[in-house]
């Protein structure tokens, strides 16, 4: 009975999350960067092998190879002749849930209270943690990249599937980018261990590395600053990014990242002290969270402003999240710390969390549901785009017969809704305009007696953003409100 209420309230969290997928996602892509898969879609049926391969193992956005992302693409054309964003995104999404599998199997194998599976599970399906999973690109690329990580980390904390999980992290780079860390870390791994194979390791290692940057073409960039200045800046930033799973701001996240990484740095004094796999496994995940938080830091931190916002961005929340349950599932290890409570009472703090989590991502995924119909309906009725690049070339992808439709979910034209007012405010990003306006929903805009576009409305700053080479003049235009449904 026990393991039946478990599995219960375990699979509640699941449930849940997907019942957000189905509510709040529609049939259009939610970033710039989801038109790559419809555009490998619509050419798979005429790729012969030699261009099947260079076309699932090109560079996308200069460094990214995402193999993974386009043969999990590949395999849906094999189910379906029609792509649907929301429908991929949904079944991408699946694989999270396999994470729980070798979490499931170290609890029991360290004999911990099973009670304490449903925090975890909780943990890893926390909502505002997940947002980066509504998008098609984000899942299929970071929550792929961390299941893989997940699951070749516990096949080499274990005894008999050890080789294998050596094995197959070579291949991690071609899952997603971030795998090139790895490969360094197994390799410490191996020579802390005194492996003989360590050195066959590093061998096919570099002949990884080596494949994975052919035609490489690496962009053009001059910085003034010094090597000890970038190298603070990596770690102030590797900092940043583990505490921004708690708080999106740089004081506090460096307070919080500075205890998370302290955790991890007693985690692997522990196992060095114990060997126990369990903390080997979490330790490997760890260092590669902290790792990917560096490679973010020197792809898209400023070292010249000290600028490190870039790492709050919500393509990069699930990093957090798995950090963050592993950070659970380490401290209810009877090797970790002896503690003169009984470890259940951490469950409290844990279920805090994701109320918290839930609380904080209502808002935005009811953001997310109306800007979604927004772009949808720009795309549909005006061919254009008010966020991100939208040209020819993605308006042609959207229209191929047979192959791509316009959701349900589209706005109507007519003039309903009351006549409202929008006031410019200073502009935070230079490629954006921005307006202050009371109310939610969408603002449906009249230039000439015409509706010329739909602006969303961000609920939580009461703002909205169009790109600056969108034509638009807020003083001869009109503004009509469609209310949040």
């Amino acid at each position: 009975m026990k393991k039946i209420i478990i599995l219960f309230f375990s699979c509640l969290f699941i449930f849940l999350h997907f019942a957000n997928l189905v509510q709040y996602l529609i049939n259009f892509p939610n970033w710039g960067d989801d038109f790559t898969f419809l555009a490998y879609f619509i050419d798979l049926p005429t790729l012969e092998f030699t261009e099947f391969w260079n076309r699932s193992t090109e560079f996308h956005g200069f460094i990214h190879r995402m193999v993974g992302a386009r043969l999990i693409t590949a395999i849906y054309h094999l189910f379906s002749d029609e792509f649907n964003f929301k429908t991929l995104t949904i079944c991408v999404n699946v694989l999270i849930v396999s994470i729980l599998y070798p979490i499931y199997q170290l609890v029991q194998k360290a004999k911990i209270n099973l009670w304490h599976f449903i925090p975890i599970s909780g943990l890893l399906f926390a909502w505002n943690g997940n947002l980066d999973n509504y998008a098609l690109i984000g899942v299929l690329v970071h929550a792929t990249s961390l299941s893989f990580l997940i699951w070749v980390s516990y096949w080499i904390s274990q005894t008999k599937t050890r080789n294998w999980g050596i094995g197959l992290s070579l291949i991690y780079p071609f899952i997603s980018t971030e795998g090139l860390a790895f490969i360094p870390v197994v390799l410490a791994l191996l020579f802390y261990q005194k492996d003989r194979k360590a050195w066959i390791y590093s061998i096919a290692g570099l002949l990884v590395i080596s494949l994975y940057f052919i035609n490489y073409d690496a962009p053009k960039s001059a910085s003034a600053n010094s090597g000890i200045e970038k190298l603070l800046f990596l770690v102030q930033g590797s900092i940043v990014f583990i505490g921004g799973a708690i708080k999106h701001q740089v004081f506090l996240s460096m307070i919080a990242g500075t205890f998370l990484i302290g955790n991890v740095g007693y985690t692997l004094l522990r196992y060095h002290q114990s060997k126990d796999p369990a903390l080997l496994f979490a330790g490997l995940v760890f260092i590669q969270i902290i790792a990917m938080g560096t490679m973010i830091t020197l792809g898209r931190g400023n070292v010249e402003s000290g600028d490190l916002n870039a790492l709050f961005a919500e393509r990069f929340s699930f990093y957090g999240t798995v950090f963050i349950c592993i950070t659970y599932f380490v401290w209810i290890q009877p090797q970790h710390f002896q503690i003169p409570f009984s470890r259940l009472y951490l469950m409290a703090p844990a279920f805090g969390w994701i109320v918290l989590s839930a609380y904080a991502a209502y808002p935005k995924l009811q953001n997310l549901r109306n800007r979604l119909q927004a772009d949808a309906s720009n795309a549909y009725y005006f061919k254009l785009h008010t966020l991100y690049p939208f040209a020819r070339q993605e308006m042609n992808l959207l229209t191929q017969k047979g192959v791509y439709q316009f959701p349900n979910e589209l706005f109507s034209l007519k003039p309903i809704g009351n006549q409202i007012q929008i006031t410019p405010t200073p502009e935070f990003e230079p490629e954006f305009r921005e307006f202050a306006v009371d109310g939610s929903g969408t603002i449906l805009v009249f230039q000439n007696q015409k509706p010329r576009l739909f602006l969303p409305i961000n609920s939580l700053s009461h703002r909205i953003k169009i790109k600056k080479d969108v034509r638009f003049n807020e003083r001869t235009s009109k503004f009509l409100l469609i209310p949040s449904n």
